[in-house]
């Protein structure tokens, strides 16, 4: 008898040690990291490269919002991360509780406005040769951004896929792109910025207008100001933002905030900073206002 009882105090043993180990956290890091990928873009048919902010304690949930932004004309996917510090103002804001955790996505988007401009990868005619640092690309770059870097970071990272937990944002010509993509594309994100937005109203760089806007019908598709005039962006967050010494931004800013404070938004702000010129002393001087708004509560 005693054999048994023993015998079955061994066995709840073992299956108590089993259930344990089944149920014991996951290891968690403490401190946020960051990742450089590279990876293969159809629509670009050509390896792209972004970076990527994990949250600290990343390993603790198992689905985070995600942030996907945009760099400056003649940068790169390390804009954002270097220059701007967005991932070491992103650990302070999360540790004071300001800003939910997040996975912050900066894809390189070459010099492309990130627009579809041509069904196969190249150059504008007239803007420089092949490795000039401020040569015009062409290629479907919309469709890159919306669907191939998506679903490679929904494929490979803890995401919520979801357009209320999907936001985009960019500065200057990454402004444009994420104003341009955006919205056209309201039902993929739900928190859309534009930071010093390179938005034009008048003449622009020739070589630029006729691969961003060659025809008429064209720029409707792809002129930030008239989608936000023809598309139905009523469940769309919206933040705009200009320095007041942005010389040749400052009109286009306030023209498509008048244009989007004419149409039903879910929310819109607009915000014209004293001091602001168009550089990264600007954009970092506005990291935490940017962060709040794609990351801390939702507004209704």
């Amino acid at each position: 008898m005693k054999l048994i009882k023993l015998l079955s105090a061994a066995v709840l043993l073992f299956t108590l040690g089993q259930s344990l180990a089944i149920a014991a956290p996951k290891e968690v890091h403490s401190s946020s990291s960051t990742l450089k990928v590279k990876f293969y873009s159809e629509s670009l048919q050509k390896d792209m490269n972004l970076n990527v902010y994990l949250p600290p304690n990343y390993d603790a949930q198992d689905k985070y919002p995600v942030l996907y932004v945009l760099h400056s004309y003649k940068l790169n996917e390390d804009h954002w991360f270097d220059a701007l510090k967005v991932t070491e103002k992103a650990d302070k804001l999360i540790a004071a509780g300001k800003i939910e955790p997040l996975i912050i996505v900066a894809p390189k988007i070459d010099n492309s406005f990130g627009v579809n401009s041509s069904e196969l990868p190249g150059y504008a005619e007239g803007s420089g040769k092949p490795g000039d640092e401020g040569v015009l690309n062409t290629g479907m770059y919309e469709d890159y951004v919306t669907k191939d870097v998506i679903s490679y970071v929904d494929s490979h990272f803890n995401t919520i896929k979801s357009r209320n937990s999907r936001y985009l944002g960019g500065t200057s010509m990454g402004g444009f792109a994420a104003l341009h993509i955006g919205l056209r594309h309201p039902n993929l994100y739900s928190k859309v910025g534009g930071h010093s937005p390179a938005l034009f109203v008048g003449p622009m760089w020739d070589v630029l207008e006729k691969m961003v806007y060659p025809t008429k019908e064209i720029r409707k598709d792809n002129d930030p100001i008239a989608l936000a005039a023809s598309q139905k962006l009523n469940k769309l967050n919206i933040y705009l933002d200009i320095g007041e010494q942005d010389a040749d931004f400052k009109e286009p800013a306030k023209k498509i905030n008048e244009v989007l404070s004419g149409v039903k938004t879910k929310s819109l702000e607009f915000h014209i900073n004293k001091a602001g010129k168009h550089d990264d002393a600007y954009w970092s001087s506005q990291i935490e206002n940017y962060l709040l708004f794609y990351a801390g509560a939702e507004t209704e």
